[in-house]
């Protein structure tokens, strides 16, 4: 069994070129503990802590047989760019993996650790070691306003901007780089609404991870 991994920013979906042969996620429950006169230590579980995702893969220079995306194919340089550059925006960017049995993995993560490998006699070939860390994001932000003549700042929460969805046409012809993600955030303005459109085509999607230019898709 091996995850298709797949990275979603800006309405742009971009799979790994090879699929890891495993993948870890982490779970830490965080707990505190106290000492209690006469019964001694206890513990008591406060939260959970941010999940952790860690995964190795390789970028091959030239499509050999073993590559995912043969049609698609982009050399190391490429991905190792768009993963800088996001690091360096400090921002975060869906993760989606998917083995094709249980259910897949979709969250929001940063790119807290990446490793990159080169290896004698493979020149061309990355070799990454990826630390993917959970993001959850905020909801709803504040910020103090002090009102003239007055020493107390009040605070003004901003309400959030509603999205504007397109209205739906009832159907979608899939196009190059396409994913059930970006078409629910196109369609719906909330790409975790993709689920209505694997659900409404299951005769034609037998994984949600994986669609195909020229498919027609009806849109619920």
């Amino acid at each position: 069994m091996s995850y298709s991994i797949f990275f979603d920013k800006d309405n742009a979906t971009h799979r790994l070129p090879v699929n890891p042969e495993q993948m870890q996620t982490t779970t830490v429950q965080a707990n505190e503990k106290y000492e209690i006169l006469k019964l001694g230590q206890i513990v008591i579980p406060t939260h959970m802590e941010l999940r952790e995702y860690t995964f190795d893969t390789e970028f091959p220079h030239e499509a050999v047989h073993y590559v995912e995306t043969p049609n698609q194919f982009k050399g190391p340089d490429f991905y190792l760019n768009l993963f800088r550059k996001w690091r360096t925006d400090l921002t975060q960017v869906r993760f989606i993996a998917s083995n094709g049995i249980g259910d897949e993995i979709n969250t929001l993560v940063l790119i807290e650790e990446l490793t990159i490998t080169e290896k004698a006699g493979e020149e061309g070939d990355k070799y990454v070691s990826f630390k993917l860390l959970e993001y959850r994001e905020f909801g709803k932000k504040s910020e103090a306003i002090v009102q003239p003549g007055t020493t107390v700042a009040t605070v003004k929460t901003a309400q959030p901007v509603p999205v504007v969805s397109p209205k739906s046409t009832g159907s979608y012809t899939v196009v190059k780089g396409d994913s059930l993600w970006a078409i629910a955030k196109k369609y719906y303005g909330d790409g975790a609404q993709y689920g209505k459109i694997y659900n409404a085509n299951k005769d034609k999607i037998k994984n949600p991870s994986l669609i195909y230019p020229g498919q027609n898709l009806v849109i619920p």
